[in-house]
């Protein structure tokens, strides 16, 4: 059991539950020994703690070494840790006002707190040191293996660790004195609470509206009457347009302050900083790759609305002068599916129960892949924040002997105040430093049915899929650093994991184990299997153009400068539309799958300026699929893929690797070369 810091138990009484590391398996947050109240003495505690021990690293008079620099760092900070880990989970998945009001109150002070880091010169010159001595071995001739001033040696992943250290100091701002320093901490601080309140703020929007958090909810396509359908539509693009969830000053005063800092910063705008901490190394080669989709995406698009206004035309349902248009999209091209392929949501579901899809598929197709076993723990469960959350333990093998892995929490229903969508998030860190062993969750919103079994959409089942590979790369994290370990990579990479993940849920034995008749038993008919599998790149000029969409949009307000974003809240809806225009996507056909007032990935989250990272992860995961039923170890065996083979490689070379080498390199280790764009182009329909 890791040692409490003496620092952070003397700041906080015994009585208060975050004054030690939990005593649950893994260290699991004990949720249910938390009260509100604990939590702001816990986290202003845990930031007086760490700048202790950030102050103590800095006034080190002995030389910089990878002990007391690079370890300490690391170790720092464990209460604070623990009180927000806390506080984010209850803010984003229960119905929490009260702490959802001290989430926006802390935001500026956790952001100095952060800034007392990144803008420290001399913990910076320590790094710089240390960076120094690893580039003098590398250019030695002949070249030697780097050592610190201890005489240990500095290992490729800890030269890693520092040489990004190094570039996140310059990119955050640590050479900026006076005025500009002092500046820059208030964007930052200001920059924190925006987006903290616009989190807030979309996601009652959301619940008020009774929609998704995405533009096309579901219900539009089992809405029955044109008229129904456009004011369905029409309440789930006006959140945030107006009243008491209005976000328009929000998004303005976030663009223009992100644009001020990229320029202190000495970047054009916020898109290139964000670029030059990712894959994408620059916004250029993002714009290029946006910009090449949409043609053939539109073309697409359009296509496709001509066979639903047709279809929408004959609809008895139909009154005279209701023409086809994008509140109408799902219903009909739901019907078209059911027609060329058999298959909709009202067919599938009575094989898609939740159970069968998390154990029987999930948790089956990465036992195949990785040798993995899952075992319930009701008695740890009985410790999170909700009755219907459920935990796992993970071991590394079959049977109790099996090495622990990690613990595995799903929290798959939809509640009052729960954040919208579907994410995974790291409640533990793997690190050999610390000697933690990693503890992810998996966060749906599946409406719980009042009684009975929980039955599934297909986008349900996909969305279980997709997040668990993000839980996957983090349970087989195997990383010294904790900052490296998991998906603590590039926001560009983070999401290929998953993406290739999503893929096992058509494999003909995974869908054969898991899609079941939720009242017989009997499996999904092979014919129903075989005509899900055929659809190929059907609906995807739909789904890939509300993707560029926002992807574009997101790029808009990122590439302005501080003096080109609008002062009126009214020009925003008139720069959204000039900004599709101008890319070349047609919004009154097709709007974004967010628009900018509940955009909460950019202005409510991590993904400003990078929403582009699903497509850019999905050029590795469509070359990655094909390596897998192809050209992989994976496709010799008729199995497309589904093997220990294939999955170990997979897992060695690249799942287990977080950011401690560069992603890139792992992607060859197991693919032999960089990724193609071309099975992507095939995947949707774009070549």
């Amino acid at each position: 059991m890791t040692q409490a810091d003496p620092a952070a138990a003397d700041a906080l009484p015994e009585t208060n539950p975050f004054a030690r590391p939990w005593e649950l398996d893994l260290e699991l947050p004990d949720f249910g020994a938390v009260s509100p109240a604990d939590i702001e003495p816990a986290v202003r505690a845990g930031m007086a703690a760490q700048r202790a021990q950030w102050e103590a690293i800095a006034t080190n008079p002995a030389a910089p070494t990878v002990e007391n620099t690079v370890a300490a760092v690391e170790r720092s900070g464990e209460l604070l840790s623990r009180a927000l880990t806390v506080l984010y989970a209850l803010t984003s998945a229960t119905d929490s006002p009260e702490l959802d009001t001290l989430e926006e109150a802390l935001a500026p002070d956790l952001a100095a707190h952060d800034d007392a880091y990144s803008l420290d010169a001399r913990i910076y010159r320590r790094f710089k040191t240390l960076d120094e001595q690893v580039r003098a071995a590398a250019q030695a001739t002949p070249a030697r293996t780097p050592v610190d001033a201890d005489g240990q040696a500095i290992d490729a992943e800890t030269a890693r660790y520092i040489r990004l250290a190094v570039e996140e100091f310059e990119r955050d701002g640590v050479a900026l004195t006076g005025p500009d320093a002092d500046r820059l901490r208030a964007i930052n601080a200001r920059l924190t609470a925006l987006s903290t309140r616009f989190a807030t703020l979309t996601t009652n929007a959301m619940h008020a509206a009774g929609v998704a958090n995405f533009t096309a909810t579901p219900a539009l396509a089992t809405t029955a009457t044109h008229a129904e359908r456009v004011a369905l539509l029409n309440r789930s693009l006006g959140r945030g347009l107006s009243g008491e969830h209005d976000t328009r000053a929000l998004v303005l005063e976030e663009a223009r302050l992100r644009a001020e800092r990229a320029r202190l910063l000495g970047y054009p705008h916020h898109a290139a900083v964000v670029a030059a901490e990712s894959a994408a190394r620059t916004s250029q080669a993002v714009n290029e790759l946006l910009t090449r989709l949409v043609p053939p995406a539109m073309a697409n698009a359009r296509r496709d609305a001509e066979t639903y206004a047709a279809r929408m035309a004959a609809d008895p349902a139909t009154q005279p002068g209701e023409s086809f248009g994008p509140a109408d999209w799902p219903r009909y091209e739901e019907a078209e599916r059911k027609e060329r392929f058999g298959v909709d949501d009202a067919t599938l579901a009575p094989y898609l129960e939740l159970n069968n899809v998390v154990e029987r598929g999930v948790f089956y197709a990465a036992t195949r892949l990785y040798g993995i076993s899952f075992h319930e723990r009701p008695d740890l469960a009985a410790h999170m924040y909700a009755p219907d959350v459920r935990v796992w333990e993970v071991r590394d093998g079959e049977g109790d002997a099996a090495p622990l892995l990690g613990l595995f929490v799903g929290d798959y229903y939809a509640r009052e105040g729960k954040h919208g969508g579907a994410w995974m998030d790291s409640l533990v860190e793997q690190s050999h430093l610390t000697g933690r062993r990693p503890v992810v969750i998996n966060c749906l919103n599946l409406t719980k049915p009042e009684s009975g079994p929980t039955l599934l959409s297909w986008d349900n089942v996909i969305t279980a899929f997709h997040e668990f590979g993000h839980a996957l790369h983090g349970l087989f994290a195997d990383t010294r650093w904790p900052s490296a370990s998991g998906t603590n990579v590039p926001r560009d990479v983070v999401e290929f994991p998953s993406q290739v993940n999503e893929k096992w849920a058509l494999h003909p034995q995974v869908i054969a184990s898991y899609a079941r008749h939720v009242d017989t038993g009997a499996p999904l008919p092979q014919s129903l299997a075989e005509q899900l599998r055929s659809q190929g790149a059907f609906g995807q000029g739909y789904a890939t153009t509300e993707y560029l969409g926002a992807a574009l949009l997101d790029q808009a307000w990122h590439t302005l400068e501080a003096q080109d974003v609008p002062d009126d809240v009214t020009a925003v809806e008139a720069f959204e539309h000039a900004a599709l225009a101008d890319a070349g996507i047609d919004d009154a056909l097709v709007p974004p799958r967010y628009r900018t007032t509940y955009f909460a990935h950019v202005f409510g989250g991590g993904y400003a300026a990078a929403y582009y990272a699903y497509i850019w992860s999905e050029v590795m995961d469509a070359d990655t699929t094909e390596w897998f039923r192809t050209d992989g170890e994976g496709g010799r065996g008729g199995d497309l893929g589904l093997n220990r083979r294939a999955g170990e490689r997979f897992r060695r070379e690249f799942l287990s690797r977080g950011d401690s080498r560069d992603p890139l390199v792992s992607y060859r280790a197991y693919r032999g070369r960089d990724p193609k764009i071309e099975p992507l182009l095939r995947r949707r329909g774009l070549n």
